[in-house]
């Protein structure tokens, strides 16, 4: 079961391979806000963790796919043995990192030690040293010594996306998830998602199309949203007209199709769409 850490009531996952299941085997879109440490600096191309709507996160539970956790020491202070751990990590990563950088200098040195002979080779002999003995062993053990040590500014550092120092862990259930699922317009939205859902759509979040859901046929990184869907959480309140053609208008300029959400008077969900004509005869 994958493990969708909570903070500050939103989930998260932080796991590659978690990332990859949630996305090809359950459809779940998320929205990924980590930086990519091979391109920073920039927001076009966001990296882990993910997070999730509290939709995503309150289906991924009932349907038994994920496990919510709280990590009630995640943000304290760690302990000096917490400190000489991560030490000691950073130091067995220099040693490896040297140890490896040594080995390809090495080779690097054994393929050209036929190159280096003949280049002192022919300097003592421009300085008038005729008896010249080179042994390629000792001269390929001189250039080994020469070789720098690495210095820590240069190692390349592992930026883990996941905790690895062991933290408690602590179980904890969707009332947590904020905004709310399980009360007022939260419940509403989540009835609708998970209806939604259930009927193979991809879904990501619509705010900044004015709706709160966008639906797309496939992998919305292959396929544009095809409708836009507002919920409708009172099945009393009324639209203005201006809103309502508003939002007929706005779903004709981005070239989708406009759905309204909504509860009937027997507490099914029922969709309607909206259509836009040029003309009214």
């Amino acid at each position: 079961m994958i493990s969708l850490y909570v903070e500050n009531g939103i989930a998260y996952v932080w796991n590659s391979d978690d990332w990859y299941a949630l996305r090809t085997s359950y459809r779940i879109c998320g929205s990924l806000i980590g930086s990519v440490p091979s391109f920073p600096r920039q927001n076009d191309f966001l990296g882990l963790p993910m997070a999730l709507t509290s939709e995503e996160a309150a289906l991924l539970v009932e349907k038994g796919v994920c496990e919510l956790f709280e990590l009630p020491n995640f943000t304290r202070k760690p302990t000096e043995e917490e400190k000489q751990l991560i030490k000691d990590l950073e130091q067995n990563v220099l040693a490896e990192q040297t140890e490896a950088l040594k080995k390809r200098k090495i080779e690097q040195l054994s393929q050209k030690i036929d190159i280096i002979i003949a280049g002192k080779r022919q300097k003592l002999l421009s300085k008038g040293v005729t008896d010249v003995q080179l042994d390629k062993q000792t001269l390929l053990q001189e250039e080994i010594n020469k070789l720098p040590t690495l210095a820590p500014a240069h190692v390349l550092i592992h930026l883990p996306t996941e905790n690895y120092i062991p933290t408690e862990k602590k179980s904890v259930q969707i009332d947590v998830l904020k905004p709310s699922v399980v009360e007022g317009r939260g419940a509403v939205k989540y009835r609708i998602f998970k209806n939604l859902w259930e009927k193979r759509h991809h879904i990501t979040n619509g705010s900044k199309f004015g709706c709160d859901y966008l639906l797309y046929p496939g992998d919305p990184v292959r396929f544009h949203a095809t409708y836009m869907v507002r919920c409708i959480y009172d099945q009393r309140a009324t639209i203005s007209p201006a809103e309502f053609v508003a939002f007929g208008r706005l779903s004709v300029a981005v070239n989708k199709l406009a759905v309204f959400a909504f509860f009937n008077a027997h507490g099914k969900i029922e969709y309607q769409t909206l259509q836009w004509h040029d003309n009214v005869t």
